[in-house]
């Protein structure tokens, strides 16, 4: 394990004394969670599971088929279904800029509760009593890796398997910026571990279902270039979404960031009637974290996402505006 600086090694200390000293605790993560997220959480549950702990998982929405296979996705539970006299000690939120993310899971936060607080986003809010924020890692569940190496957990090749999947979905298999050095050795360490990268590939990446593909295929038919060329969108509308459902949307706005001679690309999707959860790309130094922060969101200065009311036309046209400051600034 690489060297970890004095602040990391700090708040890991506290985060094992946390664990040391109670006995219940209560992971979460990110409204619509993606493969670091559900990651994230599997490596704390197996950390927690270790330390003979009494875990309870929940999080807003479903986990997105595709990641069935990893270890431990069956104790994933929606916020409906979790026992309402579970009473944690602890929280640990995962991958999750600021506690509005969480969804409705938000409210089963109280004051009492200590909150651990795992991320690599640079528009982190600091909410926790025990901060871990690095926007230099690739991915949380790469924090996560290191904070179960520091505190002598195995890792097992279902651990392995786990922290390879939230690497690879993070960083789009390594071809977003994100992709370090680190997050190669990493990815090595888990291979030799137990991981294996054609298992999981095909697992993530090969198994579309048939009403996703039709989802897609309707939210290419409305892409639309502004900017002269410079900016490219899309959007899925719910009526859409109702009728395909379920849909795994995740990786739709990939697709645009292959048009050639484009420089920021956004995906609307209608989740209810006049909501749009908008995901922004950016091929180069343009700021959408920026952008998004702009109507409440956040994420990395090349990707971010928020969430916008109106119908698609407002929704698209207040986008435009605020992307043409920037494309102006540069």
């Amino acid at each position: 394990m690489r060297p970890l600086n004095k602040k990391i090694l700090s708040q890991f200390h506290r985060i094992q004394d946390i664990i040391d000293n109670n006995d219940r605790f209560l992971i979460s993560t990110h409204i619509n969670p993606d493969g670091d997220a559900i990651s994230s959480v599997l490596v704390f549950y197996a950390l927690l599971q270790y330390k003979k702990k009494t875990v309870q998982i929940c999080i807003q929405d479903v986990v997105p088929e595709k990641f069935n296979f990893l270890s431990g996705v069956e104790a994933i539970q929606k916020a409906e279904e979790m026992d309402d006299l579970f009473n944690p000690e602890a929280l640990v939120i995962l991958d999750s800029a600021d506690l509005n993310r969480l969804g409705c899971v938000k409210d089963r936060i109280k004051k009492n509760h200590l909150v651990i607080n795992i991320d690599h986003h640079a528009s982190n809010q600091r909410f926790g009593n025990v901060n871990v924020v690095d926007d230099s890692e690739s991915s949380a569940v790469e924090i996560v890796y290191q904070l179960t190496r520091y505190m002598k957990m195995p890792t097992t090749p279902e651990v392995a398997t786990l922290v390879y999947t939230g690497i690879i979905c993070d960083t789009g298999s390594f071809r977003f910026p994100n992709t370090s050095e680190r997050s190669l050795e990493v990815c090595a360490e888990m291979v030799k571990s137990g991981a294996v990268p054609e298992y999981i590939a095909e697992k993530i990446y090969y198994r579309m279902s048939r009403q996703t593909i039709k989802g897609l295929a309707s939210a290419l038919a409305t892409v639309e270039f502004h900017y002269e060329g410079r900016v490219c969108c899309m959007y899925l509308s719910y009526e859409i979404l109702k009728e395909a459902e379920p849909v795994d949307t995740e990786g739709f706005v990939d697709y645009l960031m292959a048009v050639d001679e484009t420089e920021v690309e956004f995906f609307m999707l209608e989740k209810s009637p006049g909501c749009f959860r908008v995901s922004l790309r950016s091929k180069n130094t343009l700021d959408v974290n920026g952008v998004a922060r702009k109507f409440g969101g956040g994420g990395h200065v090349r990707a971010a996402g928020c969430t916008i009311n109106g119908n698609v036309e407002e929704v698209k046209f207040r986008l435009l505006v605020e992307l043409g400051v920037y494309l102006d600034g540069k």
